[in-house]
Parts: structure tokens; C-alpha cells; sequence
């Protein structure tokens, strides 16, 4: 019963945890994209949905292209790595008696579905904007992380580093995800070329469009701006990356 009740509290964390992350990287993002101005953060934020923190969250390593390499370069080396890592102490595991009533050692799959992520997107960013690039930089990353992982002594402070490191992956990623929340400051949406009636043009992002108006945040000023229907007589979208 008290294993339990300890497992309901550690349930209980891990969720308040996931909910105060995803609150924090929302609450940065909108000032970030806002230019960190308070009346334009505060328009922004009622486009916004708070169900969407998924899609603003890939939003944002899809739209910024440092952001989007800098992840892809260092998640497929360290996703492997913690792959590997979590598949040998589950063999060493496996090489003890189990205690009676005890159940075998399984392992975290974490490492190896988010290494299957990675490497799905490393192909889908270079099949779309030819970085033939990607994959040798994913491959000199890689070998500086195994080399850290397996080629220093295993009582050295940097193979314990990185080893920490592959253990608490998913806190990391969290963390970096936060720091680019708040330094990133291209919106999690593809940027725009609006054309309006009387001839200007607006580069933006279309952060609503509802019947009768578009909310357009500009590129350069990151002004806000409502537009009508009748205002606009073509929107194009300008290709990133």
C-alpha cells in the first residue's frame, strides 16, 4: 500500500512537472515572438490555444533552421547512445539471479524511440532543402559523443558527464527546449507575403485567420496587426530555411 501510494505521488510530480514545463515554454515563446513587448505578447497570446504547446513546441524547431540542426545534429548521437547504454545494463542485468518474486529487468525504450524520431526527420530535412551536409555533421557529433561515452576512462569526470547526460536526456531536452523558447524568436508558423488592396505589402505571420480577418504579426517590427477580408488580396508563403 505504501509503494503505491509513493507511486500515485511520483505520478503526481512527474505531471505537475510536465504541466509547469509546457507553461514555461509557452509564457516564454510568446515573448520571445513578441520582441519581449508586453502589449504585443498580450495580443499574441489570445491567438493562441493552450492545447497547442505540442505544436508550438515543434513549431518552433521546424520554422528557426539553427534551431532545427542544432537538434537533429545532437539528438541522433546522444539518442543512440542512451540506446545503447540502457541495452547493456539490461544485459548485466539479465546476468543476476532475478529475486524471488522479483521481475527481470526491462529496457527504456526512450532512447531508441527518440533516436527512430530523429533519424525519421534527419532524412525529411535533407530529402526537402538538400543539407547533404546534415549527415556528416550527425556523424561528427556522433563520434565525439561515442568517443566521450567509450573512449575515456570510465572513472573520468567527462565519461561520467556524458553518461549522466544519457540518463537524464529527456530533462536535457527539456531544459535546451526552454532556452530556445526564450532566444528564439522566429514564430512557430511559415512566413508570409500578405498583398493588400491599396498595393503595400506585409511579411508576416498569419497567427489567426478566422471569417472575415486575419491577426498578422509583422517579420521585421513584429507589429500586430487585424486585416479584413477586404484589406487582403493574396497571401503567398515565402520558404524558409
Amino acid at each position: 500500500m505504501a509503494a503505491l501510494h509513493e507511486t500515485e505521488q511520483g505520478g503526481h510530480r512527474t505531471g505537475l512537472t510536465v504541466t509547469a514545463a509546457a507553461f514555461a515554454f509557452l509564457v516564454l515563446r510568446l515573448f520571445a515572438v513578441s520582441g519581449y513587448n508586453w502589449h504585443t505578447a498580450f495580443a499574441v497570446l489570445h491567438t493562441l490555444d493552450l492545447d497547442d504547446t505540442i505544436g508550438l513546441v515543434l513549431g518552433t524547431v521546424m520554422a528557426e533552421s539553427l534551431a532545427a540542426v542544432l537538434v537533429l545534429a545532437l539528438l541522433v548521437p546522444i539518442a543512440a547512445l542512451r540506446m545503447i547504454t540502457e541495452l547493456r545494463r539490461v544485459r548485466e542485468a539479465g546476468n543476476r539471479p532475478v529475486p524471488e518474486g522479483g521481475l527481470p529487468e526491462r529496457p527504456d525504450l526512450t532512447g531508441a524511440l527518440l533516436l527512430l524520431v530523429a533519424v525519421v526527420a534527419v532524412i525529411a530535412y535533407v530529402g526537402t532543402y538538400r543539407t547533404w551536409w546534415l549527415p556528416v555533421l550527425v556523424l561528427v557529433v556522433g563520434g565525439l559523443v561515442f568517443g566521450i561515452g567509450y573512449g575515456l576512462s570510465a572513472g573520468g569526470r567527462v565519461k561520467q558527464a556524458a553518461l549522466w547526460a544519457s540518463r537524464h536526456l529527456v530533462a536535457l531536452i527539456g531544459l535546451a527546449m526552454l532556452i530556445g523558447a526564450a532566444t528564439i524568436t522566429t514564430p512557430w508558423l511559415p512566413l508570409e507575403r500578405i498583398e493588400l488592396r491599396d498595393g503595400t505589402q506585409l511579411r508576416g505571420f498569419v497567427l489567426e485567420a478566422e471569417p472575415g480577418f486575419l491577426k498578422v504579426l509583422t517579420e521585421q517590427d513584429r507589429e500586430f496587426h487585424i486585416l479584413t477580408d477586404q484589406d487582403v488580396t493574396s497571401r503567398e508563403e515565402i520558404a524558409a530555411h
